[in-house]
């Protein structure tokens, strides 16, 4: 009975309306249901065409249109009710077809509306502004911050200098970071600039640092003033900005400087973090005051370093809890001691911890002392043997990132790593000791892996902890030498690099440093070193006197017995140097770019060296002074770089198959370029023959030839099949090469071959499975360049220049009716230039599909008459239009007359590429 309730209602409503409607419904019920099931496929239809279309439209950097979203709102809507329509048709509960007919039209008319809107004319995505700009990585904001104080003010218009100010380690840089990040999302600047100030502030280097954020360049030669004005002009481009400026230690004119005075009119803003108020006044900035934490801001953000899986236990948490508040909410205080107490459990060492940090901050008044007595609790739980290797690090100056490889050599030098037996163990342990200082907020990572930097404060704290054994005036702009009543007799290290002290007064007292270890001069001025400097200097293990326009040493250096290092890299006027036959302790010695030409006099005494740099020097290893047997009998020698003189004398080395660390060496008479392997070999201008050959270390990483006679192909080379390790190969003019690899040679770790001017090159062979970067330069006989049953599925980078005779860059026996499709998923860059007889690419039914191309060059290819580039099919209402890969960029091209004479698979192939084109003639 209940199920005709409805259908009664509706017989009721409609005796009261008019009939004739009703009855149109009843009688062509039909016809309804046919519009309805039609509105109803199109729409469906209508929406999965739109997705596809939002599909190919949204990458990175996109969004959709929010009218895109509503609309596909609206779609599910109206076809969840029309679902609801065919249910009640398939039911068939209304007693009159009419009453259903009207339900149906209604449902019809409301499809055929949002279908109607489905039309997006000027597409269905917009730019994701996020995604425009780069955000700076940074820590989590602990506590109440003033980011969002700092935020108002530079969306706003009255404000337009900001001064951040508060403690060292408060979180002012932090806390900035966050709102840079916040403003890289807005539309309201078109640039924030971020920039470090530093203690030792100087004009040049902050105008230097400015253009490189805009990416420009200032001339060193050029006066401040006119760099100011060039800067300001610079900055005046750019539009509305916010300049950051972290870490300002002293006042200066932003004129001088050459930023503009941020106004109004500009829309410019100006933030600037500073330890000092004072600062913030003398340069016209609102204040804004970065608080300490409070007491439970504090707890949060120590449990959150310390471990979520301490805090529960109610015999450490009081513990804790004092401890937090000995921090006293300083989150860089909180963080640090947090990181040195993580994993350890036992209450007696959390309350020794406490007391210990109680004696410090006891014994300390001002609050920057705090902040060291917290740092140097940090430190005081180092191993004993840790400690000395983080004070060094104090010796670079602020904020100088510091490479690994550079600071481990300096400890090993000065003997603060245990002696393990070998280099490499040693540098192993030196990784392992930064690794710590890193994860126990002593030191920061800098440039991904490579570098490490200092916490301004945290030098700071070292340099208070190293007063009376440091004189530390690293990067001070120092003119000369520190006073006579500084060189003290307690003093262990000197740091002067990163100065411009030209000379020594040749009647300075020669100071009495009988403690002294360490003395680093590199990168200075100095021309000359008065023969007395290092009358007093006994215990002297490290002497760095690098990057110094030298042109002579004194001979009192002869007389540093204790000696462990002595660098003297890129002294490039220096010429001589005096006799090394005493510095039987020495075990580094660096020469590289400097002017010597002669073996220094005794080297072959140094039995206990273990680094000899030679490299792009004059010198060279032969028989007649330190011979490559005298080299090789040095058991104790573990990273070279240099020159042996000729084929025997390597072949004599070599054959001893000893494994060196690390090595670059040229079998030549001449300089070579430096490159980023560790294990290189050069040969140059040697006659090879199959006879003789050459012998190879089996760890060689990087191997060139240039201009040898005799080789016809690498396997002339012994030892180069075995070289598993070989990532990068050169070969330059070598006149009798005919092939690179014998048939089956398995070069399955090569990742560059550069081959130039190899004129009686016909084959290549081999194979080539790790291949990225391929240059072809000069080869006038090679016909053919690539099998297509190699796997070139790692090849990125194709460079094909000046071969007279090449015809064809992939080779395939197949040539079926249907496309043969070439895949190359890595290829960023083709170049193919000055190839008078190249006819194809690849088959004539053939492709090259390439989904990660970008650049594209093809000069002088005059006989090439299609270019067989993969351009997939989009369905563009009711016919197919090809899409250029999804990476491309560029295409350079001459001359203009070939590419309109080129040969298509498709009739719009040509056009699609048009916007790439950049004709060269």
């Amino acid at each position: 009975m209940s199920d005709l309730v409805g259908p009664i209602l509706e017989v009721i409503k409609f005796i009261g309306r008019p009939a004739k409607r009703y009855l149109n419904y009843h009688r062509k019920f039909k016809k309804y249901v046919d519009d309805f099931k039609q509105a109803q496929a199109h729409l469906r239809v209508r929406e999965a065409d739109i997705q596809q279309q939002l599909q190919d439209e949204l990458h990175f950097g996109k969004n959709p249109k929010q009218e895109v979203e509503s609309w596909f709102r609206k779609v599910e809507e109206k076809l969840g009710h029309a679902q609801f329509v065919e249910d009640k048709i398939s039911k068939g509960k209304y007693l009159f077809r009419s009453c259903l007919g009207k339900l149906v039209d209604e449902a019809t008319q409301a499809m055929k509306e949002i279908y109607a809107e489905g039309q997006f004319s000027n597409g269905l995505v917009v730019n994701d502004p996020s995604t425009t700009k780069v955000k700076l990585p940074t820590e989590e904001l602990a506590g109440t911050t003033k980011a969002e104080e700092i935020y108002h003010y530079l969306m706003g218009d009255e404000v337009r200098k900001i001064g951040v100010c508060g403690m060292g380690g408060i979180g002012k840089t932090t806390t900035m970071k966050h709102v840079h990040n916040t403003l890289v999302e807005e539309t309201k600047f078109s640039k924030v600039i971020w920039t470090v100030v530093s203690q030792d502030f100087d004009i040049r280097r902050l105008q230097k640092k400015i253009a490189c954020q805009l990416k420009e360049e200032l001339s060193d030669d050029e006066d401040t003033t006119i760099r100011a004005a060039k800067l300001s002009e610079m900055l005046r481009k750019q539009g509305s900005y916010v300049l950051v400026l972290d870490d300002v230690w002293s006042c200066f004119s932003l004129e001088e400087v050459g930023i503009p005075e941020p106004k109004a009119d500009n829309g410019c803003k100006l933030v600037l973090t500073t330890r000092s108020e004072e600062i913030v006044r003398s340069m016209g900035c609102t204040k804004v005051q970065v608080p300490c934490l409070s007491t439970d801001e504090a707890w949060q953000l120590f449990v959150s370093k310390v471990g979520q899986d301490m805090s529960p236990d109610p015999t450490l948490e009081p513990i804790m809890k004092d401890i937090v508040g000995e921090c006293d909410g300083l989150p860089l205080a909180i963080v640090t001691v947090a990181g040195c107490m993580r994993g350890i459990s036992d209450p007696l060492l959390w309350e020794n911890a406490l007391n210990e940090l109680r004696g410090y901050i006891r014994s300390i008044q001002d609050v920057q002392k705090k902040v060291f007595g917290c740092l140097k609790f940090s430190y005081d739980h180092l191993r004993q043997n840790d400690r000395p290797c983080f004070l060094f690090c104090a010796l670079y100056p602020e904020d100088y990132e510091i490479k690994k490889e550079e600071i481990i050599e300096y400890w090993m030098e000065e003997r603060l790593i245990d002696e393990m037996g070998t280099r490499k163990a040693m540098e192993g342990c030196g990784y392992s000791i930064l690794q710590k200082l890193v994860e126990n907020y002593l030191l920061e990572r800098a440039r991904e892996v490579t570098h490490i930097k200092m916490h301004d404060v945290v030098r700071d704290m070292a340099l208070d902890i190293t007063k009376k054994g440091f004189l530390v005036k690293a990067g001070k702009q120092l003119k000369e030498l520190p006073n006579e009543e500084e060189w003290t007799e307690d003093l262990e290290k000197a740091s002067l690099m990163y100065n411009s002290i030209s000379t020594i007064p040749p009647n300075m007292k020669s100071p009495i440093c009988q403690k002294l270890t360490t003395l680093l001069l590199s990168r200075n001025s100095l021309e000359e070193i008065p023969e007395s400097f290092f009358g007093h200097f006994p215990n002297l293990k490290i002497l760095d006197l690098s990057f110094n326009p030298l042109t002579k040493l004194p001979n009192s250096i002869s007389h540093l017995e204790n000696l462990n290092a002595l660098m003297l890299h890129d002294c490039y006027r220096l010429k001589n140097l005096p006799s090394l036959s005493k510095l039987q302790a020495l075990k580094k010695l660096d020469l590289r770019r400097t002017s010597i030409k002669e073996i220094p006099q005794g080297l072959e005494m140094l039995v206990n060296l273990r680094y000899l740099n030679l490299g792009f020097t004059y010198l060279a290893i032969h028989p007649a002074s330190t011979g490559a047997e005298e080299i090789r009998e040095s058991n104790k020698l573990e990273v070279f770089e240099g020159f042996i003189s000729n084929l025997g004398d390597w072949n004599t080395y070599a054959s001893q198959r000893k494994r060196l660390h690390k090595y670059l060496i040229c079998v030549s008479h001449s300089s070579f370029p430096g490159m980023d392997y560790s294990k290189m070999v050069k040969f140059r201008g040697c006659d090879i023959n199959s006879g003789d050959g050459i012998i190879l270390p089996y760890d060689i990483q990087l191997l060139e030839v240039t201009k040898c006679k005799g080789m016809r192909s690498l396997k002339d080379i012994c030892g180069f099949e075995d070289a598993t390790d070989l990532k990068e190969c050169r070969i330059e003019e070598c006149e009798e090469l005919e092939s690179i690899c014998p048939s089956g040679c398995q070069l399955q770790t090569l990742e560059s071959l550069y081959l130039s001017a190899l004129h009686n090159l016909k084959v290549l062979v081999g194979t080539f499975s790790s291949l990225k970067k391929f240059h072809l330069l000069g080869c006038g006989k090679l016909k053919n360049l690539f099998s297509a049953k190699w796997l070139l599925h790692n090849l990125e980078e194709i460079t094909v220049r000046s071969c007279e005779e090449m015809e064809k860059i992939i080779v395939s026996e197949e040539e079926g009716m249907g496309t043969i499709k070439y895949a190359l998923p890595k290829l960023r860059i083709l170049r193919l230039e000055n190839l008078p007889e190249l006819k194809s690419i690849c088959s004539k039914n053939g492709v090259m599909v390439c989904d990660s191309l970008q650049s594209i060059v093809i000069m002088d290819c005059p006989k090439l008459k299609r270019f067989p580039l993969y351009l997939p099919l989009l369905d563009n209402l009711d016919k197919e239009k090809p899409s250029p890969p999804p990476s491309l960029e560029e295409i350079y091209l001459g001359p203009k007359e070939w590419w309109e004479s080129l040969e298509w698979d498709h009739p719009h192939a040509n056009n699609v590429l048009l916007p790439f084109l950049k004709f060269l003639y």
